[in-house]
C-alpha cells in the first residue's frame, strides 16, 4: 500500500522566531536498508543558521566630562617623630623629719601648693629649745674666761694679750727681766744672788707661757662649745619641716619676691597626722611633693630616628584631658642606649607647667618636630581610591590623565601627595563618575 502523506524535500528549512527550524528530513524507506551518511550531512547543512549581519569595529567615542580643577602647590611642612610617654615631676621628693617627736600642727596637706622653705609641719620642740639654751650658756661661761663676749671671726688671729692673766704675766716677765739686767749690771753680787735672779726671770718666762697656753685652749674649748650650741640650734630648727630650698632661689626671690619665682612644690601626698609619733631612724616619711612649674615627659622613640631627634628640638605634647590642646616643650636630654625589648630609646622633654594643668603621672603623646621638607600638595578632594590604587586626574590639553600617587601628611584642607605631578599642573576635584584615563573633560563655568 503507497504511503499518501506529502513528504518535504530534504534538506528543506522553515523559518519560525528567533531563527531558523529545520523540520526533521526522512529518506525514504526501504525495507532492510540503512539510512546513509550523506543523508545526516544534508540534514546537517541544511539546518545551520544564517550567516551574522557585519558590525563595525571602531570603539565608542568617551563622554566629556564636566569638572573643576585646582592647582598643585609647593608647602613647606614640618617633619616630625611620634612618641609617647609618662609626664613626671621635674623633681619628687620624700620628706621625713630629722629629729625624733610628736607632731604638734601640720600647715600643708594633699593638693596644696607649698613655696620653697615654706614650714609642712612642726614637732613639739621643747626639749630642743631647752638643749639650745643650754648649750648657748656653756659657750658663754667659756668666752668668760677668756675675757670675751663673742667668738672673734674666723681665720682672725686672737692676741692673748688680750687676756687679763696674759697681760698680768706679761708684767711680772718684764719685773724679772729688769732685775736680772741690773745684777748683770753691777757685777758685785754673789754667785747664789745672780741665779736666784735669773731663776726668777725664768719662772716668769715660763708663767706667761703657760697663761698664753690656757687662753689658747680656752678658745678652742668656746668654739667646740658654739658647735655644740649650732647643733642645738639645728635640732631646734628642724622640728619645724619645711619644703627643700633650690639653689638660686633666694636670688629669684629677692629679685622678683617670692610670689612671683614660677618654682613651687605641690603636696603629692601627706603621710602623717596630727599627735603622732615620728622616728628619725627608722625614717618616718611626712610628705612627697613634686616640682610641678616644669614637667618631664619620658617618652619612648623608635631606634629609627635616633639620627632625627636631637637635644634642643621643639615638641608637640598632647594629653586626653585637653583635647584640641597642645603643650610646646623642648628635649632636654637623650638616653645612648637602646631597649633590646622593645627597640627604642628614651627621650627627656622638659614641659613648662607654669600654670598646673598638667598632672605628673598622666599619659601624653609626643611630636618631635625634626626638620622641614618642601612637598607636593592637592585639595584632599582630588584624591580618588579605587580597588586599592590611589590617584588623581591630571587636566591637560583638555583631556585627563590618570596619576598613581601615595598620600603623606594630611591637613584639613590639603593632602601631601608623592608622584609624577609638577608644581601648578591642574587636577580635577569633581565629576569623577564621568572621567577615564583619556577622557576629554570641559570645565565647569
Amino acid at each position: 500500500m503507497t504511503d499518501q502523506r506529502p513528504r518535504r524535500a530534504a534538506g528543506v528549512s522553515r523559518s519560525g522566531l528567533g531563527g531558523t527550524v529545520c523540520s526533521p528530513v526522512h529518506p525514504p524507506a526501504r525495507p532492510g536498508l540503512r539510512r546513509p551518511l550523506a543523508w545526516v550531512l544534508v540534514a546537517v547543512v541544511g539546518c545551520a543558521p544564517p550567516p551574522a549581519a557585519p558590525t563595525s569595529s571602531a570603539p565608542k567615542p568617551l563622554p566629556t566630562a564636566v569638572v573643576t580643577v585646582a592647582p598643585v602647590t609647593a608647602r613647606t611642612v614640618p617633619r616630625s617623630v611620634a612618641a609617647v610617654g609618662t609626664l613626671s615631676g621635674f623633681e619628687e621628693t620624700t620628706l621625713a623629719p630629722k629629729v625624733d617627736g610628736r607632731v604638734l600642727t601640720i600647715h600643708a596637706d594633699a593638693g596644696d601648693w607649698v613655696l620653697p622653705g615654706q614650714p609642712l609641719l612642726e614637732l613639739d620642740a621643747a626639749d630642743y629649745r631647752l638643749d639650745a639654751e643650754r648649750a648657748r650658756r656653756a659657750l658663754d661661761l667659756e668666752l668668760a674666761k677668756i675675757d670675751l663676749t663673742a667668738l672673734p671671726p674666723a681665720g682672725t688671729a686672737f692676741d692673748p694679750e688680750r687676756v687679763p692673766a696674759v697681760r698680768r704675766a706679761s708684767l711680772v716677765v718684764e719685773n724679772a727681766k729688769r732685775d736680772w739686767d741690773r745684777v748683770e749690771k753691777m757685777g758685785s753680787l754673789s754667785d747664789r744672788e745672780r741665779a736666784n735672779t735669773l731663776t726668777d726671770f725664768k719662772i716668769a718666762e715660763a708663767a706667761r707661757r703657760q697663761a698664753a697656753s690656757e687662753v689658747r685652749a680656752a678658745l678652742a674649748a668656746a668654739r667646740l662649745r658654739q658647735v655644740e650650741v649650732e647643733q642645738a640650734e639645728q635640732r631646734l630648727a628642724d622640728a619645724t619641716l619645711t619644703a627643700p630650698v633650690p639653689a638660686g632661689w633666694h636670688a629669684w626671690a629677692a629679685a622678683v619676691g617670692p610670689a612671683a619665682v614660677p618654682l613651687r612644690y605641690a603636696v603629692a601626698q601627706r603621710l602623717l597626722s596630727e599627735g603622732e609619733m615620728v622616728r628619725a631612724m627608722p625614717v618616718t616619711n611626712a610628705f612627697k611633693l613634686v616640682l610641678a612649674h616644669a614637667l618631664k615627659l619620658k617618652a619612648a622613640v623608635p631606634e629609627r630616628y635616633a639620627l632625627e631627634v636631637k637635644v634642643g628640638q621643639a615638641v608637640d605634647v598632647r594629653v586626653e584631658a585637653y583635647p584640641g590642646t597642645t603643650f610646646v616643650g623642648r628635649v632636654a636630654r637623650l638616653n645612648p642606649t637602646v631597649d633590646p625589648l622593645n627597640r627604642t630609646f628614651q627621650a627627656e622633654v622638659s614641659v613648662p607647667n607654669l600654670d598646673g594643668r598638667l598632672k605628673p603621672g598622666g599619659f601624653a603623646r609626643a611630636q618631635v618636630r625634626t626638620r622641614t621638607e618642601q612637598v607636593k600638595t592637592v585639595p584632599a578632594e582630588a584624591v580618588v581610591t579605587f580597588a586599592g590604587v590611589t590617584k588623581v586626574f591630571v587636566v591637560e590639553q583638555g583631556e585627563a590623565r590618570a596619576v598613581e600617587v601615595t598620600v603623606g601628611d594630611r591637613e584639613k584642607n590639603w593632602l601631601e601627595v608623592v608622584g609624577d605631578l609638577p608644581v601648578g599642573a591642574s587636577v580635577a576635584t569633581s565629576g569623577f563618575s564621568q572621567l577615564a584615563d583619556g577622557s576629554p573633560v570641559r570645565l565647569r563655568e
